[in-house]
């Protein structure tokens, strides 16, 4: 018996009735295995009972219906399978944490993903990684043969949902069923000869549609390609929110990727568009990765003082302030010495007090700045002591660079550390260097030896 065709039949079936009742044994002859091994298997496979996978996948569809339709609560209780509005409110705020009334009316997002164990990637060596991210799913993607458009714009603000609405038109002129259909997109990086005097769109993005099974229509102004897949790690996010998809980008890719067994791969990035009646309700973020064979070695180094400028900002927002006037003080003096100079960021990370909270953005080799004519811009040393360094690619804000650096003192015992100093993570290209894929960081936790 093949347990993974017999658990996905019986999640097929759950799927088609996930708003009706319909009894277990059902499923378990549909699945061809006894009830109480059903059970056995499902949980195995899934990570969740079966009546709790149902219970968290009605939340799901009830907490779309409560944000984008005018029913009463009563009414999509019943239409999710409850039976009463009274069971219903119980269930809701015992999974999403608040009543259904509550949720409609905050800004709160509950989603509770549909399972294709033909997808999903089992990691079990980062059982604790899934368990602190429960968000983030590992999955695998096929190839896909899409209908292509890049849609070309010159503003790169808004270019996301300006491609999706244009194509979204396209879709409704063809008559197609956005149920039938996934919409991906993507940005593209324009070659020089594409952007001219006579052309000012520089910014790309294109938009991909995906039908399962064959390609037996077409979309009138779009373009038959073929896609590679491979290992993603999936997040989903609300989508009319731009400040909610940057910060979950951030979470996967400076948080969770880091202390996974995984390195960013080099298939394509992607984002997937979720519809509900034709209205855009919901994002999944997809960062390719591929399983890392050689991990990054922590390195135990006696660091040199030099000098460094720098901008210093407290406050919640303070890293993206310290990052613009950093950045500003770069592109206006004229005066300004950067050979051989390479940027830093160092922040009151863990502490959430406005007060104390800080953000610092510099420039190595501080010295050659002879003479600083912004009031932001200061001068200090940093260095100078025992650090305990990793390289790692420039994984955004760093956390997760971070506290594996703590982690592996911590395991270590040799080491201690030492609150006396500054960190900081270096980058190792110019103030200049735009192409930030070629980016990397080395980041330094000041330590002591642990006396015997």
């Amino acid at each position: 018996m093949n347990y993974l065709d017999s658990v996905q039949k019986a999640i097929n079936l759950l799927e088609k009735n996930i708003e009706d009742n319909i009894e277990l044994n059902d499923i378990a002859k549909t699945a061809m295995m006894s009830l109480p091994h059903l059970y056995r298997m499902f949980y195995s496979l899934t990570g969740h009972p079966i009546k709790d996978y149902v219970r968290k996948r009605r939340i799901s569809v009830s907490s779309e219906h409560l944000k984008n339709l005018k029913k009463s609560i009563m009414d999509i209780a019943l239409d999710c399978g409850f039976e009463s509005q009274a069971s219903f409110s119980k269930s809701f705020k015992k999974i999403v944490g608040v009543t259904p009334k509550n949720y409609r009316e905050s800004d709160m997002y509950y989603c509770f993903e549909r399972i294709d164990l033909f997808e999903r990637v089992t990691y079990m060596e980062g059982r604790e990684l899934f368990e602190r991210y429960p968000e983030v799913n590992v999955i695998y993607v096929k190839d896909m043969t899409v209908f292509s458009y890049i849609y070309k714009s010159n503003r790169l603000e808004g270019i996301e949902q300006d491609a999706f609405k244009y194509v979204q038109q396209l879709i409704q002129n063809a008559k197609l069923d956005n149920k039938k259909i996934q919409c991906f997109g993507r940005n593209l990086n324009l070659e020089d000869d594409e952007v001219s005097h006579y052309n000012s769109n520089r910014y790309a993005y294109e938009m991909l549609i995906y039908a399962k099974g064959d390609l037996d229509f077409t979309i009138e102004g779009m373009e038959i390609k073929d896609i590679h897949g491979g290992m993603y790690a999936v997040g989903s996010t609300q989508s009319d929110s731009d400040k909610e998809i940057i910060s979950l980008w951030n979470r996967i890719y400076s948080e969770w990727l880091p202390k996974s067994l995984f390195k960013e791969g080099s298939h394509t990035y992607l984002e997937e568009y979720i519809t509900y009646s034709q209205k855009l309700v919901r994002m999944k973020l997809y960062l390719p990765i591929e399983r890392q064979l050689k991990p990054e070695l922590i390195k135990i180094e006696e660091v040199e003082s030099f000098q460094v400028a720098y901008c210093k900002v407290f406050g919640l927002d303070s890293l993206d302030k310290a990052d613009k006037t950093l950045s500003q003080w770069l592109e206006t003096d004229s005066s300004l010495d950067c050979t051989n100079s390479n940027l830093y960021v160092s922040y009151n990370y863990g502490n959430e007090d406005k007060v104390e909270y800080w953000s610092e953005y510099g420039i190595t080799t501080g010295s050659n700045c002879k003479k600083i004519h912004n009031p932001n811009i200061k001068r200090k040393t940093l260095g100078g002591g025992l650090y305990a360094v990793i390289e790692t690619k420039a994984y955004g804000t760093l956390i997760g660079v971070l506290e594996m650096i703590h982690r592996w003192i911590v395991g270590e015992k040799k080491y201690i550390l030492d609150d006396s100093r500054q960190w900081f993570a270096q980058y190792n290209s110019s103030p200049f260097n735009s192409n930030a894929y070629e980016v990397t960081a080395r980041s330094y936790i000041p330590i002591n030896e642990r006396s015997k």
